[in-house]
């Protein structure tokens, strides 16, 4: 499948093809792979003549390890691409989550976590799928998950004895509450602060413009929780109606 990173026994088959005198098109035909990823992936682990599978598959770990994933690297499921999506647009939209959720501050491995859950249309992974998805530690999968429930971005429940992590559908207020959780503090630490060094001095002045704007947001995102509360009812009743009378 297009879009996924090349595994073990792929690479096995690729040292094979090459010592059978196959070239690049030929193996990519086989193994149903662009030409070109069969050719990086020659090219970056010594060539076609110093092809080694296991070192190369190795080397693939690792570095899937040190750095965000490139579009050979996705390890998309195949649920993403029913529904007669496209591969390439699936592929290019992932990385974009990535670089989304990495922009607001989240740490590489929390973001790919996210993001591949987002990825799958039931919205939800095992610490185990977790781990074999992004090539890292059960310790790793399990401090970036904590992290993320702590954020209100992840729930996990028990399925049997594995742990499963998933989407609540209302996820994003449940962070954006936080947010304001965090904002409301801001606000009360920037005016309490402007009272004890003197609102008339260039610290209080500071800290009362810090306490003023936190609390706009404040009062800001109030108004808008309320709103979004009605929205989100009467959607989540629409959807009710609609499974009761499916």
């Amino acid at each position: 499948m297009p879009g996924k990173r090349l595994d073990e026994e792929e690479r096995q088959l690729i040292a094979q093809f090459l010592w059978d005198g196959l070239g690049y098109s030929e193996i990519g035909r086989r193994l149903q792979r662009p030409a070109s990823t069969i050719q990086r992936e020659v090219t970056r682990n010594g060539g076609h003549n110093n092809y080694r599978p296991g070192a190369a598959h190795r080397a693939a770990s690792e570095r899937a390890m040190r750095r965000m994933p490139s579009v050979d690297d996705l390890d998309i499921d195949e649920e993403a691409y029913s529904f007669d999506r496209s591969p390439v647009k699936v592929q290019e939209f992932h990385l974009r989550l990535l670089a989304v959720f990495r922009q607001t501050g989240l740490s590489r491995t929390a973001a790919r976590i996210l993001a591949e859950i987002f990825m799958t249309d039931k919205g939800s992974l095992t610490a185990t799928e977790l781990v074999l998805r992004l090539s890292v530690s059960p310790a790793t999968v399990s401090r970036s998950t904590a992290y993320l429930q702590e954020i209100d971005l992840l729930h996990s429940e028990r399925d049997g004895k594995r742990v499963r992590y998933f989407l609540g559908d209302d996820l994003w207020y449940q962070a954006w509450l936080s947010s304001g959780q965090r904002n409301a503090t801001w606000a009360d630490t920037g005016l309490d602060g402007a009272e004890i060094f003197g609102l008339d001095t260039p610290v209080g002045a500071r800290l009362k413009d810090m306490g003023q704007f936190f609390a706009f947001v404040v009062v800001d995102m109030d108004a808008t929780r309320e709103k979004w509360l009605d929205f989100f009812g009467k959607k989540k009743r629409a959807r009710g109606e609609a499974t009761e009378g499916a």
